[in-house]
């Protein structure tokens, strides 16, 4: 009669530890789902973060360009308008149509 007591204690402890086993097994997978939304959550404000940061870089490096060759800028522009003027006073067109 003690085995038969001893077998179904030992029973109904197995199926509670199966239980506890599901149990914590489901808490495990929704913690796991939950930490990966909260981490992909967390890289997408990153994503912004590092942009915004990577965009005021290359405007301040552009900015830095122009400002290193301003007066080669100034001297290909004024170039530029030069020769438009002359073609315009010498009857031609820059694109290469002939003006009215």
């Amino acid at each position: 009669m003690s085995s038969i007591i001893a077998s179904l204690r030992s029973l109904v402890s197995s199926i509670i530890g199966l239980f506890a086993s599901v149990i914590e097994t489901v808490v495990g997978i929704f913690t796991s789902i939950i930490g990966a939304i909260v981490s992909g959550i967390e890289a997408v404000f990153g994503l912004f973060g590092t942009l915004g940061k990577d965009a005021f870089d290359l405007v301040s490096g552009l900015v830095g360009f122009l400002l290193g060759n301003i007066v080669i800028i100034g001297v290909l522009v004024a170039a530029f308008v030069g020769y438009t003027m002359y073609q315009q006073r010498q009857g031609k067109s820059v694109s290469g149509k002939k003006m009215a």
